[in-house]
């Protein structure tokens, strides 16, 4: 990754890791990052986890170049909060992604992802809790001698919820899911659970568990789910 400024500390190469810890942040208010994708690929889809743009009032441009020389945007976002963000598109063939920001405070950037989004064979629908509402908190009370309430200590907080689908085809599951499953052992995944009704409920997680199928018995469908942990 190429950046306009950093700060010693906060390199551009932090985006291309999935680690949450390490970032990039530019010296000025108006900066940018640049991906080389080293070579055409036919992505649709870009995601940004662990930035601060919503708390420092940036505006971001998110653009894409077939050679790197000049830039198309795909869209322009003023967040309203440091939730992951998630941008898809039409399958579009390019070597450079590029992350412009302007405005607000200088900010930092954690983690950057393109591709292919897989889109699942088929929705769920009620009972699901979303994500980015559901916050996860372990915390430490404090008590005087004679048990007066002293307030309390966060000591980890994040997000979490669970996925599942049902009746999907085995042979579809093994042709697309599997990856999907092999994946996760090692890495966090962006997740966005209802892009059409709601396109700003994305998450930047991961999952302790195996994903993997259970036969429904019925013909040669199946089921599977599995549950994550997000940063908020």
């Amino acid at each position: 990754a190429l950046a306009s400024s950093f700060e010693e500390g906060f390199e551009p190469d932090s985006v291309t890791n999935p680690l949450t810890y390490e970032k990039w942040k530019p010296t000025t208010t108006t900066a940018h990052i640049t991906l080389n994708l080293n070579g055409t690929k036919s992505i649709n889809y870009i995601a940004l986890a662990a930035h601060d743009f919503g708390s420092t009032g940036k505006t971001v441009r998110i653009e894409t170049s077939p050679t790197g020389t000049s830039y198309s945007t795909v869209e322009v976002i003023n967040p309203t909060d440091d939730r992951a963000i998630m941008v898809t598109f039409g399958a579009t063939s390019v070597g450079y992604v590029r992350i412009s920001l302007s405005g607000g405070s200088i900010s930092t950037l954690g983690v950057i992802y393109t591709g292919k989004y897989l889109e699942m064979y088929r929705p769920f629908y009620g009972g699901h809790t979303p994500g980015v509402l559901s916050r996860q908190t372990t915390v430490k009370p404090n008590k005087s001698v004679k048990g007066q309430w002293l307030g309390r200590s966060i000591e980890r907080q994040g997000l979490t919820t669970k996925y599942s689908w049902k009746n999907t085809p085995i042979e579809w599951y093994e042709d697309n899911v599997d990856a999907l499953s092999k994946h996760a052992q090692e890495y966090p995944f962006f997740v966005k659970w209802n892009p059409d009704e709601f396109p700003d409920h994305v998450m930047y997680c991961w999952t302790a568990d195996d994903i993997k199928p259970r036969l429904s018995g019925t013909r040669d469908l199946c089921e599977f789910g599995f549950s994550v942990e997000g940063i908020e």
